[in-house]
């Protein structure tokens, strides 16, 4: 009778433990299966300047550059896309259109890079190196790029704002090819739905959908884990942050904005939260598409914040 309890309640585990991972990979697929909604699009066609940046094991990464009207030098707002650090691509940031066309009326030049995916073969911190490798190409080439060096803004959305952060954040840290003195100035960082603490998801979920990727023990995924994290290096003298965030977000719990604010006053960061009461994981869900004084209005929060970090003048004077 022991034996054929012992048999029932080994059985119930197995299907038990079967059930969680199953339950584990279909959260985590439909995180990687999840794509931004667009916002309207423009009829206006932008062409970018196309440069390759790095190339690592053969794979070619590459930035694309907009331009404003003039002959410049510009100002100019880096972009790194989002997708779960699994997917995506630089062509990602016309998800983002509205953004774009502000920042071009602005004056201000758009960039969007590339950096190596997990589905590459690649893990942390390699895609913080290919981050920080493209911002050091940036401002060593900015008088061929026509862009200023000191005047930069950082963007980007869900995992692409991590790295952002995270780079802007330890700019000593997650070195690649590029020196130590090659990085330039950041003015500022505009996160949309970050994830700024890794750990405060749940962990062995967060694990375990990471174990196809990454082949280390959990105690050294912990610490890396970690040490990626833009929390982690949050401090007084951070660039100004703007943190964007929904608080019915169900990919990155609203709870890591407000983590990410509270270390922020503990240390005298500047993090500014514009939160949204019925956000989800996307910037058409702060906008309410249907509503154009929605739109207006949340662009006007990236817009004067931009224009403060960047030193612009206000727009209305720019005519």
């Amino acid at each position: 009778m022991k034996r054929e309890t012992a048999w029932l309640m080994g059985g119930a585990a197995i299907l038990t433990t079967a059930a969680a991972g199953a339950s584990i990979w279909n959260n985590y697929g439909a995180l990687l299966r999840w794509t931004e909604p667009a916002l309207p699009l423009s009829e206006v066609q932008l062409a970018p300047r196309t440069i390759l940046f790095k190339t690592v094991d053969q794979q070619e990464l590459k930035l694309d550059l907009y331009y404003p009207l003039g002959d410049g030098p510009f100002p100019v707002a880096i972009y790194a896309h989002g997708g779960a650090f699994v997917r995506g691509n630089r062509d990602d940031v016309f998800c983002f259109t509205p953004i774009v066309e502000r920042f071009l009326e602005l004056g201000i030049a758009v960039c969007s890079i590339d950096y190596r995916l997990f589905e590459d073969g690649s893990y942390f911190p390699d895609n913080l190196e290919d981050v920080r490798d493209a911002l050091c190409f940036l401002n060593q080439e900015a008088d061929d790029l026509r862009i200023m060096r000191g005047r930069m803004v950082l963007w980007g959305d869900s995992a692409g704002a991590a790295l952002m952060l995270t780079t802007a954040l330890s700019p000593m840290e997650f070195i690649g090819e590029q020196t130590a003195e090659s990085l330039p100035l950041i003015s500022g960082v505009i996160a949309l739905y970050p994830p700024t603490n890794f750990l405060l998801f749940k962990f062995i979920q967060t694990w375990i959908a990471h174990i196809k990727f990454y082949g280390g023990g959990r105690d050294e995924w912990r610490e890396l884990m970690t040490r990626v994290s833009p929390v982690t290096h949050l401090k007084a003298d951070s660039p100004p942050i703007m943190l964007l965030h929904g608080k019915k977000d169900p990919i990155v719990p609203f709870t890591q904005a407000l983590h990410f604010v509270e270390k922020g006053a503990d240390v005298g960061a500047d993090v500014r939260l514009f939160s949204f009461p019925n956000g989800t994981h996307s910037l058409a869900s702060f906008a309410q598409t249907e509503n154009p004084l929605k739109i207006e209005r949340l662009l006007e929060r990236i817009e004067a914040f931009s224009c403060q970090v960047l030193a612009l003048p206000p727009r209305d004077t720019l005519h």
